[in-house]
């Protein structure tokens, strides 16, 4: 595998040549600071995208081209890290070995088309694609309640300081949804043009100079290159803990307990603040599951998910609502963390460090890993694993007095069964 990073003035291409797949895959990726009043916007475009373009405006049109290029699979989303919003188009089509001798070059002109030849007549987008984004965009709204754990997380979420970063919600949000309209969405994709920070990731087997020359005859963007954006969010206090209880009917009731993590170095952000939430709630070995779960009965389930680049973590768990306050109790006691054993420790690093070894296993860990390389300077794997290695006991304690209790949300039940 031989990765290059090639600078093509207004963005960068990231060459990662490796014949491990037999596909390609591209990656364009567009970053900025979050503004919670562009979210739904965003997500709103990229669907729009994504769906329809001039070439190909109906649905039928737009199946027939994905099929005709050995069904290509076509991704996008939006994915938020600390200060930034990423938002990514992906394709991922054959190698031409296994298909025929043009479907690189076909497929990177569906890409082009998709971004830069909108479904845009006279100053705004197709009323009727407009129209069918925006009915689906409002369905998945009115659909937030129905995956419980993420309505529950994305709730205490929210329930954090609204100017910090980690409460917006990247579902979006239906007042802002409501006055959205085809013109102004078109002038927010040729902001987005002008002023996002343009990555482009390609994975595969590839001919350096082809590709290079496809992406300089045809991708042709003007953004401003300046990556000036502060990516982590740092805290170095924490208001007393604020407790809100909801209800819902449900047969099981959810907790979920934001904590912030207080001035953080970068070697405690990446590698102790892991490794101290995989002792507390990483899996069925761990603090929150073994003393909440096991041995007092207090869960149905429980675990804890760090957010590094947020300095926040997550503990999330399903209870029933009798037992809210006696839960709670011991785990405030658990995530004090005393008394850390060698054995708990080793099992967290190995857990750590085979998440670690498979960061190169697929396409779009691939993609991942070169990305926070370049956004967020990550390290490198033999880096991640050295550093991992150096964290000791002591370093875990000294974190856990950094840890403090910043929300506690309750989804209330009505009855007390499993569901």
């Amino acid at each position: 595998m031989k990765y290059e990073k090639i600078n093509l003035g207004s963005y960068n291409l990231h060459l990662i040549n490796t014949d491990k797949f037999k596909t390609t895959t591209i990656s364009v990726n567009f970053r900025e600071k979050i503004k919670k009043e562009d979210i739904t916007k965003r997500k709103f475009l990229f669907q729009m995208l994504c769906s329809t373009s001039l070439k190909y405006n109906t649905n039928r049109l737009f199946e027939i081209k994905l099929e005709d290029l050995y069904s290509i699979n076509l991704g996008h989303s939006n994915i938020k890290f600390g200060n930034i919003i990423n938002s990514y188009i992906d394709i991922n089509f054959l190698n031409e070995e296994y298909s025929d001798d043009n479907l690189l070059t076909e497929s990177v002109d569906l890409l082009f088309e998709l971004i830069f030849n909108p479904n845009v007549k006279d100053g705004k987008f197709d009323t009727k694609a407009f129209n069918q984004i925006k009915d689906k965009m409002n369905l998945i709204l009115d659909s937030e309640k129905e995956n419980i754990q993420k309505y529950t997380l994305n709730r205490s979420l929210e329930l954090m300081d609204e100017s910090d970063p980690v409460s917006f919600n990247l579902w979006g949000y239906k007042e802002d949804l409501d006055k959205i309209t085809e013109e102004s969405l078109y002038e927010y994709y040729k902001e987005l043009l002008k002023t996002n920070i343009v990555d482009i990731f390609i994975v595969g087997n590839v001919d350096k100079d082809k590709i290079v020359s496809i992406f300089k005859d045809k991708f042709k963007i003007n953004t401003i290159k300046k990556d000036d954006i502060e990516a982590f969010v740092s805290y170095d206090k924490c208001k007393r803990a604020k407790t809100v209880e909801e209800e819902m009917n449900l047969k099981q009731s959810k907790i979920s307990i934001v904590l912030k993590a207080l001035n953080l170095s970068l070697f405690e952000r990446r590698y102790v603040l892991p490794l101290y939430t995989t002792i507390l709630g990483g899996g069925g070995t761990s603090r929150l599951f073994e003393n909440v779960r096991e041995k007092n009965s207090l869960a149905y389930t429980i675990t804890a998910v760090p957010k590094s680049p947020n300095s926040i973590i997550m503990i999330y768990g399903g209870i029933d609502k009798e037992n809210f306050n006696q839960a709670l109790k011991l785990i405030k006691k658990e995530i004090k963390l005393k008394h850390v054993t060698e054995e708990e420790l080793e099992n967290a690093k190995k857990e750590q460090i085979s998440s670690v070894n498979i960061l190169l296993d697929s396409p779009s860990n691939i993609i991942n890993y070169y990305f926070g390389i370049e956004v967020f300077k990550a390290d490198t794997i033999e880096e991640k694993i050295e550093n991992c290695n150096k964290v000791t006991i002591k370093d875990i304690e000294m974190l856990s007095n950094k840890i403090k209790i910043a929300i506690v949300y309750l989804l209330k039940g009505k009855s007390n069964e499993e569901n």
